[in-house]
């Protein structure tokens, strides 16, 4: 979880410690009226029992006009500094009197001539609430906004508000009002009601409280919660405006300032003369806390060399804010560019000086390393220091750090005490970190309900991130139980506090697109878009991956190449795995190049998948050196395909001479990888010892896993060897029954291989129709083996088959015309003779020469036959006869074929060419 930046609760913390101040806006002060406002009925939250008597309402005499006296003049010691010497005549007052509890909480609250100590200012509070006086509705407001705020006390939005409305009650308090319509608006330990929250504000703005008219004008502006409002926004805006001048002009420096922001670019009223004309006239009353408060502002607005240089002297006259914000300022905030030696230089300074927030900020700064160089040992001592003054997001922070572990050494359970503490002083970061601990068990032991506890109080003081926090945990049921409809409500809800969330974006968006989700895809895509152009690479990543599987969305590889080159500009890790994916799916709907550039970005499968290519000549040409250059690479990173594929490369000698035992190295480690193909590849060798020592025991489970894990041809190799007995014991019914199962699947072998032994009656009965079944569904499959065979068989009449001389002839000329060498040799030979087809020497030699030159053994005795009678050799060894013509077809040499041709079209040679061998 990020750890956040002073959230607005630490804000308004820092506005209650000035608030006694004459130099800061006053809108945190309450005024004082004697209208009574209309009384309307409570609306009241549960809270404890134990605070249940500050709502008694005790009726207590009212002081005698000698105390009320002695009160006036302890009021007079406060305004002439001498704070310590009211306190000492307060305190025997406060024991019967609630007015002087309540002055003596005040000082302590707003640290007028003593250090802020705001856990005391809540004790007198509390001894002054329970009681009907004149100052129960100012008592009331003050300490519900420690208790709001936890400031000094644990944090209790019930109690709170509880006392606001005491406030408003007891005589229409309009600040108290202003506190129940923030908390309305923003659903603070309350149900959300916008118009009981303008309400309030409108009730609060007829008595022109200038917080109210502010707060109504910023909600009618675009994005407030009123709806956009222009008119409504401006009204109230220079209503604000006329409230503050007569303060401003009455040299009131926070009235100054306040103005100074509605007239800022970005503010209300944005009037940049007017804007310089107040903050000039801030910086001139020469005080040093204005002259900081102003520089602060110019700062963080459009003059940041103005605002250094007014914060510089404030600091150099002993404000201690001034040199914090300096600090501040040079960690980079605003449009100041970070100095990592000022930055230092100040807040050091600040801290020196007792600044609350220094000490925080420093360490903090120490801890991340962003501007400062890091030095966690010297963040730690800092933010310890803090702590050590219930800092609650020093507390926060070294919570996340001994959490974490990933500046210090992890400590999970002093983590989880730290967090405590913070979560007790109200700071929501606090909260919701704890949450994510007790839900996930870090430093404790898991607690879902009190997780989800957590996590949702945070949310509903609008923490960042902890709503997405609960999101992600019911999406991905880790810690929680896998609930979609929760981590939709959540995931939105996070989504609605913080439109700048991607990461809650993304997941949500991810989820629509997937179909996880309640939304259609549109919804999940628009989503993700948002996120993406919000600088969320993942986001982007999912996009291209969406584009390019076709989930939620139609396949698009221009698009997906598109998101997922913007992901790896933007250094996705995954991003550019992803983009090889991409042009490897674009590879395998027929674009070489991106399969080739997937395989140079190092994708392994694009790798094999190319090297593939290169060796059947798939969309270039066969390069047999690319094909085992390509696959070597995608071996070498365990691809079992690959490695079979360049075992089968070296098995068949393409490129390369043929290594048996080579392949079957390859194939023994593709078969490691559970690959199956070269199960039945290593089968094969070892069945036969081809190349490699036999073991036909291996052999055969080798080839028996891979044929019932579906392989082809691995159970043609298998029904072959039992159905001949190569390399097993015959086992021909065994044979029959694994080509059957391959035939069935719609191996073409397979088919053929039962249809020549139903032919010949091998290892099973003849059987003339079964035998024309299974060829011919093989030849239906292409096989041209089996075209030769069925054409042979009917042109002959061979097994029982009816002899059927014209589609005997087509189909070897089929067969031939695919050169099939022993169609072409029993079709030439049946040409020379003339003893089932016309007799044509010439269609006939040329058929028995193109056999021959493929290799085909009888073709090839018959020229050597032929020849040697034509010579008047009759009785000749047919080894040297057969040395011979190897040599003749070898050589090449057309002359000696054509030769060969031409004596095969003499009749009487014809003769002896055309029996067969």
């Amino acid at each position: 979880m990020t750890i956040p930046t002073p959230d607005a609760m630490h804000f308004l913390s820092k506005t209650r410690r000035f608030s006694g101040s004459r130099f800061m806006l006053g809108l945190a002060s309450v005024v004082l009226l004697t209208a009574c406002a209309s009384q309307q009925p409570a609306q009241t939250q549960p809270i404890a029992a134990q605070d249940r008597e500050l709502f008694a309402h005790r009726y207590i005499e009212s002081m005698p006009s000698t105390d009320w006296n002695r009160v006036e003049y302890i009021r007079s010691l406060e305004t002439q500094g001498q704070s310590l010497e009211a306190i000492e005549l307060l305190e025997p007052m406060a024991r019967t009197h609630p007015e002087a509890s309540y002055e003596l909480a005040r000082i302590y609250d707003d640290g007028e001539g003593v250090p802020p100590d705001p856990s005391l200012a809540a004790q007198y509070y509390r001894r002054a609430v329970p009681y009907a006086f004149s100052g129960l509705d100012n008592a009331s407001l003050k300490l519900g906004r420690l208790y709001r705020t936890g400031d000094g006390v644990k944090r209790d939005p019930a109690l709170a508000w509880n006392l606001f409305q005491q406030a408003v009650d007891h005589d229409g308090n309009p600040g108290a009002r202003i506190e129940l319509a923030e908390m309305q608006l923003s659903g603070e330990g309350v149900p959300k009601d916008i118009d009981a929250a303008r309400a309030q504000l409108e009730k609060a703005a007829a008595q022109n409280e200038p917080r109210a008219l502010q707060t109504l004008a910023e909600n009618y502006s675009p994005g407030g919660a009123f709806g956009n409002d222009p008119g409504q926004a401006r009204a109230y805006a220079e209503r604000y405006a006329q409230a503050m001048t007569p303060r401003a002009e009455s040299d009131d420096v926070g009235a100054m300032l306040a103005l100074s922001r509605l007239y800022a670019e970005d503010g209300l009223l944005p009037q940049p003369t007017r804007q310089r004309q107040w903050l000039s006239r801030a910086a001139d009353s020469g005080d040093p806390q204005a002259l900081a408060a102003a520089g602060h502002l110019l700062v963080t607005q459009r003059d940041p060399a103005s605002g250094l240089e007014m914060l510089r002297r404030a600091a150099e006259s002993g404000n201690e804010d001034a040199a914090y914000w300096l600090g501040q300022a040079y960690l980079g905030e605003g449009r100041v560019e970070p100095d990592p030696e000022l930055a230092e230089k100040w807040l050091a300074d600040a801290v020196g000086r007792g600044q609350p927030d220094a000490a925080r900020t420093l360490g903090q700064a120490y801890l991340t390393g962003d501007v400062l160089a890091e030095n966690p040992q010297h963040g730690i001592r800092l933010l310890t220091r803090a702590a050590q003054q219930d800092d609650a997001y020093a507390l926060a922070l070294l919570g996340s750090a001994y959490l974490d572990g990933d500046k210090v050494q992890a400590q999970p359970g002093q983590g989880v005490d730290y967090l405590e503490r913070a979560h007790e002083l109200g700071h929501p970061y606090a909260t919701a970190r704890l949450g994510q601990a007790y839900l996930q068990g870090e430093g404790i032991p898991a607690d879902p309900v009190r997780g989800v506890s957590l996590l949702t109080e945070a949310a509903d003081q609008n923490q960042g991130g902890a709503a997405r926090t609960l999101g992600i945990a019911y999406l991905d049921g880790k810690g929680l139980q896998h609930n979609p409809a929760k981590a939709r409500q959540w995931l939105g809800r996070a989504i609605e506090q913080d439109p700048d969330d991607t990461t809650a974006k993304t997941r949500l968006g991810r989820g629509m697109l997937e179909g996880k989700l309640s939304g259609n895809a549109r919804q999940g895509v628009k989503l993700l878009k948002q996120a993406a152009n919000q600088g969320d690479a993942y986001a982007m990543v999912v996009l291209g991956r969406a584009y390019r599987d076709g989930v939620g969305v139609p396949p698009d590889l221009d698009h997906a190449e598109r998101w997922l080159q913007r992901a790896a500009r933007a250094g996705h890790p995954s991003a550019q795995q992803a983009l090889a994916r991409t042009y490897r799916a674009s590879g395998e709907q027929g674009n070489i190049d991106d399969l080739i550039r997937a395989a140079r970005m190092g994708q392994v499968p694009a790798m094999a998948d190319l090297g593939r290519a290169y060796l059947g000549g798939r969309g270039v040409r066969v390069d047999y050196a690319s094909a085992r250059k390509w696959l070597s690479r995608a071996a070498e990173e365990g691809h079992p395909g690959a490695t079979a594929s360049l075992g089968r490369l070296y098995a068949d000698g393409l490129g390369v001479g043929v290594d048996k035992a080579r392949a079957a190295g390859y194939f023994e480690r593709a078969v490691a990888a559970g690959h199956v193909g070269a199960e039945a590849d290593l089968g094969e060798l070892l069945l036969r010892g081809d190349g490699v020592a036999a073991d036909p025991q291996r052999g055969v489970r080798l080839l028996a896993r891979a044929a019932n894990a579906g392989h082809g041809s691995a159970g043609v190799t298998l029904g072959e060897a039992y159905l001949n007995g190569t390399g097993v014991a015959a086992d021909p019914a065994k044979g029959v029954r694994y080509l059957e199962r391959a035939a069935q699947r719609g191996d073409d072998n397979a088919q053929r291989l039962l249809g020549q032994a139903y032919l010949e009656g091998k290892g099973v009965d003849q059987d003339p129709t079964r035998a024309v079944e299974w060829l011919s569904r093989a030849v239906d499959n292409g096989n041209a083996s089996a075209q030769a065979s069925l054409g042979t068989a009917y042109l002959e009449g061979q097994g029982g088959i009816a002899q059927d001389v014209n589609r005997g002839e087509r189909l070897l000329t089929a067969a031939a015309e695919s050169s099939h060498a022993g169609a072409e040799a029993a079709l030439g030979r049946a040409y020379l003779s003339g003893d089932v087809l016309p007799r044509d020497p010439h269609k006939g030699a040329k058929l028995l020469v193109e056999a021959a030159r493929q290799g085909h053994r009888s073709a090839r005795v018959s020229l050597a036959q032929a020849y040697l009678q034509a010579r008047g050799v009759e009785f000749v060894n047919q080894q040297q006869a057969m040395i011979w013509l190897d040599g003749v077809m070898e050589s090449d040499s057309e002359t000696a074929i054509r030769t060969l041709q031409d004596l095969l079209e003499d009749p009487a040679i014809a003769d002896a060419a055309g029996k067969p061998s």
